[in-house]
């Protein structure tokens, strides 16, 4: 309850901060997709991954940036059915459009999925798999201060064939978070998906609260931490991970990223990831 109410105020508060600041918002009002930001203004880059929650920030507009899961490997049990999936190279391509959105697309590029159940054979399948289409807003944050929250809207496209969903799928997601220097962030999120059951052919509501912590603990050396729930209306309990890796900063428009998520209830997904990050 707390932290709805958290998210509520913030999205209520008035933009006071832009004007008190030579580099904020109000500052680079005239920059856009056709006229970018020069380099030597550009914000601090902070993607999206590697955690489930994500960074309230957009991409400066006028640049370009990638996000991708190199190689991600998900376990998943639900009662006596098992999943495997192997991602490889799942990418999520991001252009600034202003100072406060960025519009971006999210491909499933190739995936190797298996299935079964314990007393039934082996299903694999294998191909590229969905796309995403998101559109993020600032509403909050972006000028010096230590507070920013964001919107994030997305809709998935089923135009994967063997691998992917069937239907349309729609959700949202609210990061907020909160510097406490410039070593240490803690972010809070909610994310709300309206997805697709394709065996009991009837949609469902997923719900995920998610609590990170980032600390820097060098120009090239980061660290995360996270706490995630998920509910859905499907199964109507639910699941916990903790997820945990290194961030190393090659430079100033690279990240390269690795780490693992943990399950902490029985039916969670258990994953191992290494991803980058870069902008131009």
């Amino acid at each position: 309850m707390k932290f709805c109410a958290l998210l509520l105020t913030t999205l209520v508060l008035p933009f006071w901060a832009a004007a008190q600041n030579k580099d904020s918002i109000t500052a680079k009002a005239g920059y856009n997709l056709f006229h970018p930001t020069p380099r030597n203004m550009m914000r601090e880059l902070r993607p999206d991954r590697p955690g489930f929650s994500e960074s309230p920030f957009t991409v400066d507009p006028g640049h370009f940036q990638i996000e991708s899961d190199l190689l991600r490997l998900i376990n998943k049990r639900e009662d006596h059915h098992h999943e495997r999936n192997f991602y490889l190279n799942h990418a999520l391509l991001k252009l600034g459009i202003t100072t406060r959105t960025d519009v971006q697309a999210e491909l499933d590029s190739y995936s190797i999925e298996k299935e079964w159940d314990d007393d039934q054979p082996q299903e694999k399948h294998r191909g590229f798999g969905d796309l995403t289409l998101r559109v993020k807003h600032t509403f909050l944050g972006e000028d010096g201060k230590p507070d920013a929250l964001a919107v994030i809207g997305f809709v998935r496209l089923p135009v994967g064939k063997t691998v992917g969903n069937s239907v349309t799928e729609y959700g949202f997601i609210v990061p907020y978070s909160h510097d406490f220097s410039k070593k240490f962030n803690l972010q809070f999120q909610l994310r709300s998906d309206l997805d697709y059951d394709q065996q009991a052919e009837q949609r469902y509501l997923m719900l995920a609260p998610s609590t990170a912590v980032d600390y820097e603990f060098s120009e090239f050396l980061s660290a995360f931490g996270e706490v995630v729930g998920i509910w859905n209306t499907r199964q109507d309990a639910w699941q916990a991970s903790f997820n945990v890796g290194p961030q190393l900063h090659l430079s100033d428009n690279l990240i390269l990223d690795f780490g693992t998520h943990l399950a902490l209830t029985r039916d969670s997904d258990h994953e191992y990831f290494l991803g980058v990050s870069f902008r131009r």
